[in-house]
């Protein structure tokens, strides 16, 4: 394999293109489902419009391969949420493309642009047992937020807030 295709072939989404959110959304929660509080049945009937709000709520950005996106992250920001902060969501990464750097490029990418965005501090969730993502989100930055919560749908789990200082 080429070094070539290590380059981030990262695109944002513009809002016309929400079927793509809905698209990645659902092929990672069918890959991951042990990953994300969403559930893939609950998701998965959705109707347009309720895609259309939820890729309303931030900037969100694949990785494409071929064309075919295999990565997907969000960076939201909730109407209480400052303006200088910013959450990022779902990220995920497809099972045949794991481990070469792929969530790392799209974690920069990300972070990168919320700096020129006056962005100062990134936050998101992590659900406890997958150490792989906080490794991850340790490497570039992230440090714990000294906040977890319960999970009440599933009992016995966790959530854990990371944050990031940006500037």
């Amino acid at each position: 394999m080429s070094e070539s295709w290590f380059m981030p072939d990262i695109e944002l989404l513009a809002p016309h293109q929400w079927a793509i959110l809905k698209t990645t959304r659902l092929a990672a929660l069918q890959q991951a489902p042990n990953s994300f509080l969403a559930r893939y049945d609950d998701q998965k009937s959705w109707e347009p419009a309720q895609w259309q709000a939820e890729f309303d709520r931030g900037e969100w950005s694949v990785w494409l391969n071929l064309n075919e996106p295999v990565s997907l992250l969000g960076c939201t920001r909730e109407e209480a949420t400052p303006a200088d902060e910013r959450y990022l969501e779902y990220l995920w990464v497809s099972r045949d493309f794991r481990n070469r750097g792929i969530g790392h490029s799209m974690l920069v990418n990300a972070i990168d642009r919320l700096r020129e965005q006056g962005v100062r501090t990134a936050y998101l969730w992590v659900l406890d047992g997958n150490d792989a993502a906080v490794r991850l989100y340790r490497r570039v930055g992230f440090v714990s937020g000294h906040r977890s919560q319960p999970l009440p749908d599933r009992p016995g789990r966790r959530e854990e807030l990371m944050r990031l200082d940006l500037g």
